[in-house]
């Protein structure tokens, strides 16, 4: 293959140094085509992040409020309740987790480009470039192969013919010991681009729980400080806090025109009537949710609260209220009642339907044996 030195040979008068220099320095468009791939690829890295950070609050704050992440019950809960300062590092993290996110994007698409479109490099990269080209024709007419076997030879995980299945194996297994190596590098390179994307995202963790803590320590520490901010205005702003927060604002706002004892009683026949899924719900999960497995700790108190004293009995408003309370806690508890009552009828009726069954299964079984006895009988006779 020539070299870019054939064309300045020793004899030749025109050779000079700045000329065999600028033969290999890179031209105006490469740094231009570079730049311009890079500059787009950052651009939209940066965008993709900055638009994700939204959406990605909301959904954290859906799953504590369902469950999806443990808050009482969970293992590692309390280690949000410990330093909180941390949450001060987020609005650092957004600004410049982005911006080094979109220089690593920058100089690894610059760097690719260019490596490409340079005279000097340009020679051993397109010949990498087919091959790798090369490769993913290969691995797709694989994959094309093997979904036809597979079509033929399993359902699922069931082997419809175990011969052909296993040397199918054996010869997959062959083929990719060889191939491993090759498959160890491109794990790392994706790894290596995932990192950079994942610089910015602070909102959620790169790294798996298992594998990103070292003696206790965690690896990356931003996605907790961003659930401890979360948590900490979930603490102020969640829904049940809210309404508990308005009623009150209502009761003493209005006194006794609102909360009255009839419309506590419509809004129960409502709920029983027209939702009973919610309370049926709510004692399925009453054992799983009753908070005996979470103890505080090393965050016991330290003293005893100074006992408060009661004044419900000098406010003729306090008496009225706990008159109030004790009147939806008695049609609750009738509630309940009619609700046994019922289940004990069903429980009644479900019996008498099984004796009836059993009565008919009995008649059926002695026709059965008296016809068959007929048979026999006849069958001697002839």
């Amino acid at each position: 293959m020539p070299s870019l030195t054939d064309d300045f040979l020793v004899g030749d008068d025109d050779f000079t140094i700045e000329q065999l220099v600028m033969s290999y320095f890179p031209k105006a468009w490469v740094f231009d085509v570079s730049d311009m791939f890079a500059s787009i690829c950052a651009v939209l890295a940066c965008l993709s992040i900055a638009l994700v950070y939204i959406p990605s609050t909301v959904s954290t704050v859906l799953k504590l409020r369902s469950g999806a992440i443990q808050s009482l019950q969970g293992k590692k809960f309390l280690r949000l309740r410990k330093t909180e300062e941390q949450v001060t590092m987020l609005y650092g993290g957004f600004f410049w987790g982005i911006l080094l996110t979109a220089l690593a994007i920058y100089g690894f698409v610059f760097l690719v480009v260019f490596l490409i479109t340079w005279n000097v490099t340009r020679v051993y990269s397109v010949p990498l470039v087919a091959t790798l080209c090369g490769l993913f024709i290969t691995v797709g007419f694989k994959t094309l192969v093997l979904t036809c076997l597979k079509s033929n030879f399993h359902v699922a995980f069931y082997r419809k013919k175990p011969a052909q299945a296993n040397f199918t194996i054996v010869v997959l297994e062959c083929w990719n010991l060889g191939l491993t190596l090759g498959y160890m590098f491109v794990r790392a390179t994706k790894l290596v681009l995932a990192s950079f994307l994942y610089i910015g995202r602070i909102d959620t963790p790169f790294i798996s729980p298992e594998a990103g803590e070292i003696f206790g320590s965690e690896l990356d520490a931003y996605p907790t400080a961003f659930l401890k901010d979360v948590v900490s205005h979930e603490a102020h702003h969640h829904p049940y806090l809210e309404r508990l927060g308005v009623m009150y604002m209502m009761k003493l706002r209005y006194g006794d025109s609102f909360a009255k004892t009839s419309g506590s009683c419509w809004r129960l026949l409502f709920v029983f009537a027209l939702m009973p899924w919610m309370r049926k719900y709510r004692l399925m999960q009453q054992h799983e949710n009753d908070g005996t497995s979470f103890t505080f700790g090393q965050f016991r108190m330290q003293y005893k609260p100074e006992k408060r004293h009661s004044v419900a009995k000098e406010h003729k408003h306090c008496q009225e209220e706990d008159s109030l309370y004790e009147t939806i806690s008695s049609v609750k508890m009738s509630q309940l009642e009619f609700e046994i009552s019922d289940i004990k009828e069903e429980n009644v009726a479900l019996k008498k339907k099984v004796e009836e069954l059993e009565t008919k299964l009995k008649g059926d079984l002695f026709d059965i044996i008296k016809l068959s006895q007929t048979d026999v009988s006849l069958f001697k006779e002839s």
